[in-house]
């Protein structure tokens, strides 16, 4: 940081944890971080916005006669009076199902930071940009063209009455592309993005521009319409993510405690096929969502999820973990650091030979709108492409998928082997998932 205030910090958030010990609190946790950003954003094509930021922040959390009272603040002038107004709120507060903080841990040693990527300057994310559209343009000028990028320095210190002393620093940048093609009555959305915390080969604005090029080259025909019934789709690695989602709610224990989930009581049983193993991986440097502990001071480490399709554990954080008797597991909120996915031993290229007749997903819309908790879903194809005879053949178009997740993915889930370079989550082939089209 230019102007890192760690050392400066450090002195200020001791006196505040021992006043709230001094106020009455068995538990307290001061968080403080600050980032400094810069950006760039173009719109139709153009150089639309460059800009610069700055933020600070802190949080307190202190725990008073079993609840909990939380404030905020951006002035370090004001930590103290923050600090007797949470001792207040606390008071009236929320239950609290932990009663101290616990003590410091030994940690795995993750990478977040990188000085390379402070090497990004404005001007080349602007000539990135200026690439991504410009090659986008060429290709059809009459598209709404839009893309961006980012660079960002954070770092941050977690203080707690437990004894954890925890300063941090991590980078991160981001760039993307995209259009909307309006003909008539249709309308086609493509794009791609990449985020990461480490300057190096993922930061590729040809693979965004070739990627969305891609999809607008197999967009230019329109597939006949599918049969509606079940039917056979495979998703692409975002897609397979978002298809994830409903298990990690199923798994997140605060749902589990509060029986929300399918999945309570169910330790140990066989849920899903076979071929998925999915684990949460924190210790993978420089993904978004790597990281040494999580905001409570507990430690993260790998967690295995479903092992062959058995459910293995559910996911933690320090209150929730009370309020379930059960013991945290290093997740914020009870979420998946950075989920990974055990790929499989075919090629992306084989999963699609072997669909005589299907639909390849890349986006939805309205995905979480039905009872997604329960594994409940339905959504439109905002992008995909039907599958004849292992081919490509045109763009699907007023088309609906539907399903549950936990009948889809109890048997016949095939997995690729080739995994996306970002997120490493592999191609995924389902088979009976509902599809629907619109009538003419």
């Amino acid at each position: 940081m230019r102007h890192s205030r760690l050392n400066e910090i450090t002195p200020l958030l001791e006196k505040g944890l021992d006043r709230a010990r001094a106020k009455g609190a068995t538990g307290a946790k001061i968080s403080f971080w600050q980032s400094e950003s810069i950006n760039c954003g173009f719109e139709n094509a153009r150089l639309k916005s460059t800009g610069s930021s700055q933020s600070l922040e802190y949080s307190i959390d202190v725990i008073v006669g079993g609840h909990r009272g939380t404030t905020r603040g951006n002035d370090l002038a004001d930590l103290t009076d923050l600090v007797d107004r949470a001792i207040g709120l606390a008071r009236v507060g929320s239950i609290a199902h932990f009663t101290a903080f616990p003590a410091a841990q030994p940690l795995a040693s993750v990478r977040t930071h990188s000085p390379r990527t402070l090497e990004l300057t404005r001007e080349k994310m602007i000539a990135s940009c200026t690439q991504i559209t410009g090659a986008l343009k060429a290709y059809d000028p009459d598209m709404f063209i839009e893309a961006g990028a980012s660079r960002n320095e954070s770092e941050g210190l977690i203080a707690t009455s437990g004894g954890v002393r925890h300063p941090w620093r991590s980078t991160s940048w981001s760039l993307n592309g995209g259009v909307q093609r309006t003909q008539g009555t249709d309308i086609l959305f493509a794009g791609e993005g990449r985020y990461w915390r480490d300057l190096n080969e993922l930061y590729d604005p040809a693979y965004l521009t070739n990627t969305t090029l891609t999809d607008l080259r197999r967009s230019e025909s329109l597939a006949d319409a599918l049969p509606s019934g079940p039917g056979t789709v495979i998703l692409s690695p975002e897609m397979t993510g978002t298809f994830l989602w409903p298990l990690l709610l199923g798994v997140n224990g605060r749902n589990v405690a509060k029986g929300e989930s399918p999945l309570k009581g169910r330790l140990g049983e066989k849920i899903l096929d076979s071929s998925l193993t999915l684990y949460d991986d924190p210790h993978r440097d420089f993904d978004g969502g790597a990281s040494e502990m999580d905001s409570d001071g507990i430690p993260t480490r790998r967690f295995e999820i479903f092992t062959e399709g058995v459910l293995k554990g559910f996911l933690y954080d320090l209150d929730t973990a009370g309020l379930a008797g059960a013991g945290p597991t290093g997740h914020n909120n009870c979420s998946s650091n950075v989920l990974s996915v055990m790929p499989g031993k075919k090629s992306r290229q084989e999963l699609f030979s072997s669909v005589k007749d299907g639909i390849y997903l890349k986006s939805l819309i309205g995905f979480g709108q039905s009872n997604i908790t329960n594994g409940d879903f339905s959504g439109n194809v905002l992008l995909g492409f039907r599958i004849k005879n292992g081919e490509l053949v045109g763009r699907v178009k007023d088309t609906m998928v539907a399903g549950n997740i936990y009948e889809l993915f109890k048997t016949g889930v095939e997995l690729s082997s080739d995994v996306d370079a970002v997120s490493r989550l592999p191609y995924m082939k389902l088979g009976g998932i509902s599809i629907s089209t619109a009538s003419k």
